[in-house]
């Protein structure tokens, strides 16, 4: 009887203690069960290794769809990867070359959009040979993803219905590859590849 009490007595302090909230779930399991607030143009925008990236999404006047609530999966390429992009034509896109200062927003717009999945894709569910996935300017990359880490390429440069033109044959001798997985925002996941990807 007096065990019994006793029980019930200790029952009744771990309760009112949770109800005061004095009982907190551990500091990982908060972590992992706290959404991300930031949108992708929020997320490239506080991490460095977007910043070229970042500014041809600017050039192109699509901050706020990368803030829009749809979710979306994109393929940012890093600064990095713009060092071994041809750079004429990036000049002739962004408008940073020769005489003529306009930016060439409809095929900079194909070439960002070419690098964006409706969709939010973990690297998980990436998993497999030659996976087909539509971009949001309307053409496919396919995607190998291993073990080993997961490549994303053109299928077809130059062949695609929404492609860029011929200006993309050619330029996707090897695929990108992911260096920096699962970068989780509010409205869908960010993947750092090492390559611009020309539709």
């Amino acid at each position: 009887m007096i065990q019994t009490r006793m029980m019930r007595r200790g029952f009744l302090t771990i309760g009112t203690m949770a109800a005061a909230g004095t009982i907190a779930a551990p500091a990982l399991l908060r972590a992992q069960t706290v959404p991300p607030t930031r949108t992708l143009a929020d997320t490239m925008a506080a991490d460095p290794r977007f910043a070229r990236f970042l500014d041809l999404i600017s050039r192109a006047a699509l901050v706020e769809e990368f803030r829009s609530a749809q979710p979306m999966t994109v393929f940012a390429p890093t600064d990095a990867a713009f060092f071994g992009a041809p750079a004429n034509l990036l000049q002739q896109l962004t408008g940073t070359g020769g005489s003529q200062d306009q930016v060439d927003r409809q095929r900079l717009a194909a070439l960002i959009n070419y690098h964006v999945v409706p969709g939010a894709f973990r690297a998980s569910e990436l998993m497999g040979n030659d996976r087909r996935l539509r971009t949001r300017n309307g053409a496919d990359i396919s995607i190998n993803g291993t073990t080993e880490g997961v490549l994303v390429r053109n299928p077809a440069p130059a062949q695609q219905i929404a492609g860029f033109g011929a200006a993309g044959a050619n330029l996707n001798a090897q695929p990108a590859r992911v260096v920096a997985a699962d970068i989780v925002a509010s409205n869908g996941v960010i993947h750092a590849v090492d390559q611009l990807m020309w539709p």
